[in-house]
C-alpha cells in the first residue's frame, strides 16, 4: 500500500510536465496564440513547481496533512477550470497554483523516501506504476478527436487529481515522525549528489530536447499530428518500464553499469530517432530514448534519497531539472531548425558522454562510503 500511495502523489506531481506538449498545442488551439505565447503561457506551471520545490519542504515537514489537503483540492479545482475558455491572465494564475500543487506531491515522496532503507526498490516501482498512470491518461486523451482544441485534456487532468487524490491524501502518514539521521559514512557522499545533478544536467537536456522537436521530426517524415501523438504518448507509456531495470538481481550491484549501459541506448535512440524514415524506428527511438531515461532516473533518485536527510535534496533536484529542461528544449529547438537532426544528435552525444564519468565517480564514491555507514 505504502508504493501505491507513494505513485499516486508522485503521479499528480509529474502530471503537467507528462502531457506538457498536449497542453501546449491545447492552449494554442482554444485561447488563440502562437507556439510562443502558448509555451510561455503554460510554462507557468513550471515556475509554481520551482517556487513550491524551493518554499514548500520546510513547511510539509512542520504542516504535512494540512498542506497536501490543500494542494489536492486546489490542484483539482486549477485544472477543472482550466476547461473554461479564460482570459489569458487568469489562465496564468492557474498553472502557476497547479504548479505549486504538484510541487508539494514532489516533496512529500521525497519526505517519504529520505535515507528509506528500501529506496532503490521504491523508486523504481514509484517511477513505473506513476508513469503508467500519467502516460495512461496521455494515450487515452490523445484518442478523443478534438484533443488538442477542446476541454477533455483539462477534464482528464481534473479527473485524474480527484481520482489519485483520494490516495495521495494518505502519504502524510508514511512521513517519518522525526527526520532520520545521515551516519556519517554518508557525508563524503555529498560530493557526489553534485555529481549526480551533473548527469540529471546531461540526460534532462536530451530526454526534453528531443520531447520539444519530436512533433517536428514526425512530420518531416511524413507523420500526421494524431499519429505521433499516439506513438508518443505510448512509447511513454511503454518506457516507463525502464524505472524497474535497476532492480533486476544481476544488475542491483552494478549500479555504474547499469547507468553507463542506459547513457549509451540514450545515445543509440536518439541517433535512430533523428535518422528514422518511417513511424517503426520513429517510435523505436522515443521508445528506447524514455526506457533508458527511466533506468537513469531510478538509479539517481535512490542515490540521492539515500543522502537526504529530510527530502530537501530532492526538491533541490528538480530545480536542477528544469534548468536543464529549459537549456535542452531552447538548445534543441535551435539546432534542429539550423542543423536538422544531426544538430541535435552532436548535442546529444556531447551532453551523454560527459554524464559518464560523472555517473561513474557518484555511484563510486557512494559504494567506497557504504562500510562506515
Amino acid at each position: 500500500m505504502r508504493t501505491f500511495i507513494l505513485s499516486c502523489a508522485w503521479a499528480l506531481g509529474i502530471g503537467g510536465t507528462t502531457l506538457m506538449p498536449l497542453l501546449v498545442t491545447n492552449a494554442m488551439a482554444r485561447l488563440q496564440l502562437d507556439e510562443g505565447q502558448a509555451t510561455m503561457l503554460v510554462g507557468a506551471e513550471m515556475i509554481g513547481m520551482l517556487i513550491g520545490c524551493i518554499v514548500l519542504p520546510p513547511l510539509a515537514r512542520r504542516l504535512p496533512a494540512p498542506l497536501t489537503v490543500a494542494a489536492l483540492v486546489l490542484l483539482a479545482v486549477c485544472q477543472a477550470a482550466c476547461a473554461l475558455v479564460l482570459p489569458v491572465p487568469l489562465f496564468s494564475i492557474l498553472r502557476l497554483a497547479a504548479g505549486v500543487c504538484e510541487a508539494q506531491m514532489i516533496v512529500m515522496v521525497g519526505i517519504c523516501l529520505a535515507c528509506h532503507p528500501d529506496a532503490e526498490r521504491l523508486w523504481g516501482l514509484v517511477l513505473l506504476l506513476s508513469g503508467l498512470a500519467v502516460a495512461g491518461v496521455f494515450t487515452v486523451l490523445t484518442l478523443f478527436p478534438d484533443a488538442a482544441s477542446g476541454a477533455a485534456v483539462w477534464q482528464g487532468l481534473a479527473l485524474m487529481a480527484a481520482v489519485l487524490g483520494v490516495v495521495a491524501v494518505r502519504v502524510p502518514s508514511l512521513a517519518p515522525q522525526r527526520a532520520p539521521l545521515v551516519l556519517a559514512g554518508r557525508a563524503s557522499g555529498r560530493a557526489g549528489i553534485w555529481l549526480a545533478w551533473g548527469v540529471f544536467v546531461g540526460v534532462y537536456s536530451v530526454q526534453a530536447g528531443v520531447w520539444a522537436v519530436s512533433a517536428l521530426q514526425g512530420e518531416r517524415i511524413g507523420l500526421t499530428l494524431p499519429q505521433i501523438g499516439v506513438l508518443l504518448s505510448v512509447s511513454s507509456l511503454l518506457g516507463f518500464f525502464g524505472a524497474v531495470v535497476p532492480a533486476i538481481p544481476a544488475l542491483a550491484a552494478r549500479r555504474g553499469l547499469t547507468v553507463t549501459a542506459a547513457l549509451a541506448v540514450m545515445c543509440a535512440s536518439v541517433a535512430c530517432f533523428f535518422l528514422a524514415q518511417d513511424a517503426l524506428l520513429y517510435f523505436v527511438g522515443q521508445l528506447m530514448l524514455n526506457a533508458a531515461f527511466y533506468t537513469i532516473m531510478a538509479v539517481l533518485n535512490s542515490f540521492i534519497s539515500a543522502q537526504d536527510r529530510d527530502g530537501s535534496l530532492l526538491s533541490r533536484s528538480v530545480v536542477v531539472t528544469f534548468a536543464a529542461v529549459a537549456l535542452g528544449t531552447v538548445g534543441a529547438g535551435e539546432l534542429f531548425q539550423d542543423a536538422g537532426g544531426a544538430g541535435v544528435i552532436a548535442f546529444a552525444l556531447l551532453a551523454l558522454a560527459a554524464s559518464v564519468p560523472l555517473g561513474l565517480k557518484a555511484l563510486k564514491a557512494s559504494v567506497s562510503a557504504s562500510p562506515a555507514l
